[in-house]
């Protein structure tokens, strides 16, 4: 039953990190899976089985997520913009109960408002960056295609894991992102190998790096990712229209609140690790 939930989270990771401006890190917190995934592929080695056994439902569910509805997101984003966005805006707000906990759970210092400051202007700087959208896609593999490919994925799969910036935003930025989504959406395999090797290299030396930050400087960490939460809000905000789609979507945003509240709820969170105990 755990893996079957597991994989479920998995797939809304997957989703999130092919939407421009959503945060699969902050969909990991919201979930309650941010710790026990960073600890699983930072310190693969130690408990390499345990790793395997928690890992594989979720990276299954995640691949699964981004074949199946990469599509879907896209028609969505194209024909309903604003509803889409706010229901996503609506997740990311209620999510940040849950990190602001985490972030003061050892107590607060003032100091740590200083990562929180940076964390924030960086994202509202690029808030105001207008990255083009409309590149073209490469849909033919050569040996400095893949370099670019394996590197510059590599890079936004380190943003993926962080909570409140956008793996598929940062491709944007980079200019990856057309041949990202056209090599999902063809299911063109060559183009892919680049990508998915890009995205474990940077995933696995992500989540080390913030393994390290995490036990470090625990509070600091957790309040740079708060900066990064509430400027993401900023940056996937798709404006309102007074018409069907802008009321749908104020009904989208109260429903992603509540979801991602319920997630962060401390009884379903007890409920969870009682199941845990139970299966172990």
């Amino acid at each position: 039953m755990q893996k079957i939930v597991d994989f479920i989270f998995g797939m809304v990771i997957g989703v999130a990190n092919i939407i421009p401006g959503v945060s699969g890190g902050t969909m990991m917190v919201m979930l309650n899976l941010y710790d026990r995934i960073i600890e699983a592929v930072a310190n693969w080695r130690k408990d390499f089985k345990g790793a395997v056994i928690f890992l594989t439902p979720v990276l299954l569910g995640a691949v699964s997520g981004v074949l199946i509805f990469s599509k879907l997101i896209k028609y969505c984003l194209e024909y309903f913009p604003i509803a889409t966005n706010l229901f996503f805006m609506g997740l990311i707000l209620g999510s940040i109960p849950m990190i602001a906990k985490n972030a003061v759970s050892k107590g607060f210092n003032k100091s740590a408002l200083i990562p929180f400051l940076v964390t924030f202007a960086l994202m509202f700087a690029l808030n105001f960056m207008s990255p083009d959208k409309t590149g073209e896609a490469l849909t033919v593999l050569t040996t400095p295609v893949f370099i670019r490919l394996l590197l510059l994925t590599a890079v936004a799969a380190i943003a993926m894991i962080i909570p409140g910036l956008s793996g598929s935003f940062v491709m944007i930025l980079l200019g990856t992102y057309p041949t990202f989504i056209a090599a999902l959406s063809s299911f063109n395999i060559p183009m892919m190998v680049p990508i998915g090797l890009g995205v474990i290299l940077g995933i696995i030396g992500g989540a080390k790096l913030i393994h390290i930050l995490l036990n470090k400087w625990h509070q600091w960490t957790y309040f740079a990712i708060l900066g990064f939460v509430f400027g993401s809000l900023m940056t996937i905000f798709p404006g309102f229209s007074f018409n069907l789609e802008g009321f749908a979507g104020i009904a989208l945003f109260v429903i992603g609140v509540g979801i991602a509240l319920w997630f962060g709820s401390e009884k379903l969170q007890e409920k969870i690790q009682a199941k845990k105990e139970q299966a172990s």
